[in-house]
């Protein structure tokens, strides 16, 4: 859920390399790791992205990643094993062998939005205009909060809704709903006085990354 806006202007920083008409997919292989995906449900990959050495992360190209994520995540869950992946079929004897999807499912989810945001009316700790700060944490576990906002200040510029934190869902399984806003940052207050001063950050952050500045 992150967002970057009018970030030309950055020194530094390197090409992003952007192509026009750029492809969503390069091979074959990649749509249908990208369905596999969608119709498994399988949640975030990105924790199991974050395992993969360094080595091989810098190797693999980005549906790479995705696959390796996705079939680590699939043996520690249980649902399919290593001699199945080798062999690139199911065990008959396996409790999963039977397919919980028809593929005229898998394709009508590949094209449904998934709905993340919670129905639940809490109340928010900051509102539109309030100064926040990232808070200074340094957790083990997986996080979505990147870590150049943190001990950083900005404003909220507008209350996103109720969402799951992610990493609370990770490391104990259990849902943790809580308000998300958009901060806006200014570049110099991220990256220093060199930076643009018409340049800024507008980023997703849920409650437990902030406190009050």
């Amino acid at each position: 859920m992150n967002g970057i806006h009018d970030m030309g202007g950055m020194q530094g920083l390197g090409e992003i390399g952007y192509r026009e008409n750029e492809p969503g997919f390069h091979e074959p292989w990649e749509v249908r790791l990208f369905a596999l995906v969608r119709a498994m449900r399988s949640g975030s990959l990105r924790p199991y992205i974050e395992r993969i050495p360094a080595a091989e992360y810098l190797r693999m190209s980005y549906y790479e990643r995705w696959y390796t994520a996705l079939v680590t995540r699939l043996i520690e869950s249980g649902t399919i094993t290593r001699a199945e992946v080798k062999s690139g079929r199911a065990d008959p004897a396996a409790v999963n062998a039977t397919p919980a999807l028809t593929p005229a499912v898998a394709r009508e989810l590949l094209f449904r939005t998934p709905q993340t945001e919670q129905d639940i009316a809490l109340t928010p700790r900051f509102h539109v205009g309030d100064r926040v700060r990232g808070r200074n944490i340094n957790p083990t576990s997986h996080t979505r909060m990147p870590r150049y906002t943190r001990g950083k200040a900005g404003v909220v510029e507008r209350d996103r809704g109720v969402f799951h934190l992610p990493d609370s869902e990770q490391v104990s399984a259990e849902p943790k709903p809580q308000q998300v806003y958009l901060i806006h940052y200014r570049a110099q207050e991220l990256w220093g006085e060199e930076a643009s001063t018409h340049d800024s950050l507008y980023i997703d952050m849920w409650e437990d990354y902030l406190e009050a500045a």
